[in-house]
């Protein structure tokens, strides 16, 4: 049995060189794979980015304690009792400039009853939270923030959960056109 053998050395062999018309190939064929995942892509990125929000409360009394990074989902705006609603700032200075994004609780919807007195706030005749402890610093006494109604059609009534939180006591309602989103604590 005769066998011959070529001993070639992997180490010298050279790769196969593509000729240009080869490299083009590979390039659009590559493309062409490419092109559906990149729209998949985008078109996920952009739906995501369009729908949610991150928001930050950076003050250093927070009316919602031990929350302070909010997911914001723009296209859920059915808010109901006791949900966090993100809205923009309308009538709420000092505290917070015209347009400013809030985050709170809707402790009241449209026909809940609202009673406001120096002591607590109460919604349908539960007490949601207690006295008006701005009214001093906001320079109006406490009595000018008092209301026995019921919350209009398209508004809310939105809390904090600190006595100290700048909320619809001071200012009353948010309004529909003023609602950004449901809002989720994450931290």
């Amino acid at each position: 049995m005769n066998t011959h053998h070529q001993s070639t050395s992997s180490a010298n062999a050279k790769p196969a060189r593509l000729r240009p018309y080869q490299t083009k190939a590979a390039l659009g064929m590559f493309l062409l794979k490419a092109l559906p995942i990149l729209v998949l892509i985008l078109a996920v990125e952009r739906y995501v980015g369009q729908r949610f929000l991150i928001g930050g409360d950076d003050q250093v009394d927070r009316c919602l304690p031990n929350k302070w990074i909010y997911l914001i989902d723009t296209y859920n705006k059915d808010i109901w009792r006791g949900d966090l609603m993100a809205f923009r700032a309308e009538r709420m200075t000092p505290y917070f400039k015209d347009g400013q994004m809030i985050v709170k609780i809707a402790a009241g919807v449209t026909g809940d009853r609202i009673q406001v007195d120096s002591h607590q706030t109460t919604v349908n005749g539960s007490l949601i939270i207690e006295g008006l402890p701005l009214a001093e610093k906001l320079k109006k006494p406490a009595a000018s923030f008092k209301r026995n109604e019921t919350i209009p059609p398209a508004a809310y009534w939105m809390t904090g959960q600190t006595p100290k939180s700048f909320d619809s006591r001071y200012w009353g309602y948010v309004y529909d056109h003023q609602v950004i989103g449901r809002a989720y604590a994450l931290f």
